[in-house]
C-alpha cells in the first residue's frame, strides 16, 4: 500500500489589494502519480470553486494559476478575495486517501481620502470638535491630525509646545477635541488616515479662533 505524506496546516494570510499572494498547499511527499487537487472559496458560508478540473475558475478565472504541487498564486488581490480558501487533496491509491488545508485570506485595502470637519470659526473658551472619517480602508485605518503641518501628539501633557492645550484626539474615530479653545488653537488642520496598506488625507481647512 503507498502512503500519501502531507503537511497540512491551517493559516491566516495577509495581502495588500492589487499585489500578488500565493496561497500555498503544500504536500512534502507523495506516491501516488496523479492526486486530484481543488480549491475553494468560502465566503459567508457558501462555497465555490476556484479551482476545478485542472483549471482556475469562479472568481479567479483570469486572475490566478496553479503552481506547482498544488498552491494557487492570485496575480492581483482584490478586497471581494477575503475569504477563506480550502485546498482538498485526494489520491484514492493511497492509505491515506483524502486531506486539506484551510487558509484565511485578508487583503489589506488602503484608506481613501477621508473626510474631514473643521469649523471655520470658534471663539476662545468654547469647546468645539473636529472630525474625520475614511470607511474604505481595511483594516480600519488610524487616524493622526495635523496643526499648521505638525503632527499633534497625541498625549499634548508629553509636548512642551502643547502642554497647555486642552485637546484630546481619538485615533479610533478620528475626532479630535477641545475642552477650551486658545488663540494659539487657530490655523490650519488635515487629518490622515492610515493602516498598513497605506495613508491618504483630506485637503487643509483653517480654523479660526475669535475672542
Amino acid at each position: 500500500m503507498r502512503l500519501l505524506d502531507y503537511t497540512l496546516k491551517c493559516s491566516i494570510v495577509w495581502a495588500n489589494e492589487f499585489e500578488p499572494i500565493e496561497l500555498t498547499c503544500l504536500i512534502e511527499s507523495i506516491s501516488t502519480n496523479n492526486p486530484r487537487i481543488e480549491w475553494k472559496k468560502i465566503k459567508n458560508g457558501v462555497p465555490s470553486y476556484v479551482y476545478f478540473q485542472n483549471k482556475i475558475a469562479g472568481d479567479l478565472e483570469n486572475r490566478a494559476q496553479l503552481r506547482e504541487p498544488a498552491n494557487i498564486l492570485i496575480f492581483n488581490a482584490t478586497r471581494s478575495d477575503t475569504a477563506e480558501y480550502r485546498c482538498e487533496v485526494a489520491a484514492i491509491d493511497d492509505q491515506r486517501d483524502f486531506d486539506e488545508i484551510l487558509i484565511s485570506l485578508a487583503v489589506r485595502v488602503k484608506p481613501v481620502v477621508p473626510r474631514c470637519s473643521v469649523p471655520e470659526a470658534v471663539t476662545v473658551g468654547t469647546s468645539t470638535e473636529l472630525r474625520c472619517l475614511e470607511n474604505e480602508g481595511f483594516p480600519a485605518p488610524q487616524y493622526r491630525w495635523f496643526h499648521n503641518n505638525e503632527e499633534l501628539p497625541q498625549d499634548p501633557k508629553n509636548s512642551a509646545k502643547f502642554a497647555n492645550s486642552s485637546y484630546s484626539i481619538n485615533p479610533d474615530t478620528g475626532g479630535l477635541k477641545f475642552r477650551r479653545v486658545r488663540k494659539e488653537d487657530a490655523g490650519e488642520y488635515y487629518c490622515q488616515a492610515k493602516n498598513d496598506a497605506g495613508h491618504a488625507q483630506c485637503p487643509t481647512q483653517i480654523m479660526e479662533v475669535c475672542e
